[in-house]
């Protein structure tokens, strides 16, 4: 296939704001300032990632002078977190705790096929959570915005539909970075029918390998998924309009058979579960994280303090916010852990609402230094994971997490939330580098369940042989080189003249 070819040693990336959508993205970003100054860089997304390209692009000069800095293309308009998050509060409504605002991860009930009854319903809406207009306002954006910079190509986000149909509606040659689980990608390339038998169905929470009573379930919600979305009501009618407004084959699902556009994968084949066939357009770059800096360059005081001793990191991602309930649930874990070792405990706690859960106990080792509350991370949880010093990485089974903990050789507890998290879970249990305590009551949890998971990972019958396994798979992903590898293919592209073709060499 012919694309449009741009200006040489041009590159324009166009992702949504949202962290677990755009980190790999600036990760790349920053690879290339740093080790192709050659390259001119320019990013296309929200305002609230202006921040955060500014920082690259100070670290990147920092450490080479002669680099370039971003140039930042705004779009105006909701991002696919503060659109999603009314479809979710919507969904949430009449199942929100008692105590404070909605719980959005009770939204779909626990992980299951009652789950997947109920997300069918809102599937189209949560992958594509914008209205026809806004998609077309922001497609009209992107088109000018594409036309000015003239790239000679473009990085996408596989999320983001608006920039989708306006790289492949002006037939730019284009570039999919992609930070999810290689079987969610490629399970349609997979032979004899394996996206429907060998892979847990999306948001079914399902172990792997699936015993032989899950599989025709299993079979069914694969096929319900499908059905669901090929005759979602919200996708037709959105299709309807954006067509009339000229976009041809709107909202046109990326297909990973499509040989003629390239995916650069942050996941690794050891990273997830096995799969037989990887396509030659699909490379595995390896982790792409944020770690512009050693944790001590970004926050002294607090690198310093985790060094003092083994801690183990609770960071639920950029999304969650706890109610009172959850947080004094994970609160009464968390001085479990610190009245049974002598390990420090880092609990990054974003609150829904204004309440207070310390009690005299968990006053006791605040005031001894052994645990820390904060709000914010100054540094970049990478850089963190990347001292050493932690032992254990909590967090929520976003892809992102997933890979920087799989990165830095840590053992993980998994908490998801979503029904979009719980792959990660099942694939750290399956590789044995991490736990999901509390399947069978999740998305909820209770004080017991979570200290039994935390003493597990860290003193377990099985606790050395999850930390072994982890770290070996730690070394085998940091060769894959991540970030560097992806920008290094990048620039090569950038670089190739106009008649080149679209497939990596």
């Amino acid at each position: 296939m012919s694309f449009k070819h741009g200006k040489r040693n041009v590159v324009l990336f166009i992702t949504d704001s949202a962290n677990g959508l755009s980190n790999a993205h600036v990760a790349t970003c920053s690879s290339l300032l740093e080790n192709h100054p050659e390259v001119e860089v320019h990013y296309s997304s929200f305002p609230k990632l202006i921040a955060a390209t500014s920082r690259i692009t100070a670290y990147a000069r920092a450490k080479n002078p002669e680099c370039q800095m971003i140039h930042f293309h705004e779009i105006t308009g909701d991002d696919y977190k503060t659109s999603v998050s009314q479809v979710l509060t919507n969904a949430t409504s009449s199942k929100a705790v008692s105590d404070g605002p909605p719980d959005v991860s009770l939204a779909w009930g626990p992980p299951g096929h009652s789950a997947i009854r109920s997300l069918v319903q809102d599937l189209g809406l949560l992958l594509v959570p914008w209205d026809a207009a806004s998609h077309w306002n922001m497609f009209s954006q992107l088109c000018t915005i594409i036309e000015e910079v003239d790239p000679a190509v473009v990085i996408l986000d596989p999320l983001f539909h608006p920039a989708l149909d306006a790289a492949r509606n002006m037939n730019r040659r284009r570039i999919v970075l992609n930070p999810n689980a290689l079987h969610g990608v490629l399970s349609d390339v997979q032979p004899r029918g394996a996206a429907l038998w060998k892979y847990p169905a999306f948001a079914s929470g399902s172990p792997f390998p699936l015993p032989w009573k899950l599989i025709p379930s299993n079979v069914y919600s694969q096929l319900r998924l499908l059905f669901d979305l090929v005759t979602s009501p919200s996708l037709r009618a959105k299709r309807a309009y954006l067509s009339t407004k000229g976009i041809k084959s709107p909202l046109h699902p990326l297909r990973s058979g499509d040989t003629s556009i390239p995916i650069l994968s942050m996941a690794i084949p050891e990273s997830g579960f096995p799969l037989d066939v990887i396509p030659p357009h699909v490379v595995c770059c390896g982790p792409m994280v944020i770690d512009v800096a050693p944790a001590s360059s970004q926050d002294a005081e607090l690198a310093t303090w985790v060094s003092k001793g083994r801690t183990m990191l609770i960071n639920l991602g950029s999304v969650t916010k706890y109610n009172r309930q959850r947080a004094h649930i994970m609160l009464q874990a968390i001085v479990t852990v610190l009245q049974k070792t002598d390990i420090q405990v880092l609990w990054k706690l974003v609150k829904l609402d204004e309440f207070s859960i310390i009690s005299k106990v968990a006053t006791q080792y605040i005031e001894q230094d052994r645990l820390r509350i904060v709000d914010w991370l100054k540094t970049d949880p990478a850089s963190l994971l990347l001292t050493g010093d932690i032992c254990v990485s909590v967090h929520h089974g976003g892809a992102n997490s997933y890979l920087e903990a799989i990165l830095a050789g840590l053992p993980q507890v998994i908490l998801p939330l979503w029904a979009d998290t719980y792959d990660c879970a099942q694939m750290a249990e399956h590789l044995g580098i991490g736990i999901w305590p509390g399947q069978n009551i999740a998305p909820l949890w209770d004080a017991e369940t979570l200290s039994q998971g935390f003493m597990e990972i860290l003193t377990g019958t099985k606790s050395l042989l999850i930390q072994k396994k982890a770290a070996a798979l730690g070394e085998v992903a940091r060769r894959y080189g991540g970030s560097k590898t992806a920008a290094t293919m990048i620039a090569k592209v950038a670089s190739e003249d106009r008649d080149a073709s679209n497939k990596f060499k």
